[in-house]
């Protein structure tokens, strides 16, 4: 194949990819769209909310099955004033300002060991109020509680979870081909068929 003929290959190449380009773009707010539903699912199943719930619904012996009703899988391990206490201790610190904070280590550690001191005194002085049944189950709502925390803190070690959600975002955007651009021909270029 002469240098002809594999210029003119080329050029009906880029003619009908930029067609088909042309045909997309109708669809532009539709894609659009997609895109922005694609970032909300995301953005919410990155939700601190729903690790606060699952430990919630823990601390309630409930688990959710897939259709999103719950079911009882143990005994509440104490009362409701004391899991809405827990809740409140656990949305100041698990929450998404601070998941999509840039946190370093150190900042994390700090975090977890003021939550898990908080969460300790509380239940030590409150533990009567809170209808637990037993002390040993106090080291565990502690375990549930900061463990679970500590990982959704953890997503924000080095804007992590910024970082994520862009990339992920970006994705979505340029997931079709992309098309190739043209070279810069000269002024002679323009005089070929």
């Amino acid at each position: 194949m002469d240098q002809e003929v594999y210029d003119n290959f080329k050029g009906q190449e880029y003619l009908q990819d930029q067609a088909m380009a042309g045909q997309m773009s109708a669809y532009a707010p539709q894609i659009q769209e997609q895109v922005q539903q694609a970032r909300a699912v995301l953005v919410d199943q990155t939700n601190p909310r729903a690790v606060i719930e699952d430990i919630i619904l823990k601390l309630k012996g409930q688990e959710r099955s897939y259709d999103g009703s719950l079911i009882q899988t143990g005994e509440q391990l104490l009362n409701d004033k004391g899991i809405n206490r827990m809740r409140f201790i656990l949305s100041t610190v698990v929450n998404q300002n601070t998941i999509l904070s840039h946190l370093e280590d150190k900042e994390i550690g700090r975090l977890i060991v003021n939550l898990s001191y908080d969460i300790i005194d509380d239940l030590t002085l409150n533990w009567k109020d809170y209808d637990i049944k037993d002390k040993m189950l106090l080291d565990h709502i502690v375990d549930s509680i900061a463990y679970p925390a500590f990982f959704a803190l953890k997503r924000a070690l080095g804007q992590n979870e910024k970082n994520w959600l862009g990339r992920i975002s970006m994705e979505h955007i340029s997931g079709g081909a992309s098309l190739p651009k043209p070279k810069k021909e000269g002024f002679w270029g323009k005089f070929r068929l």
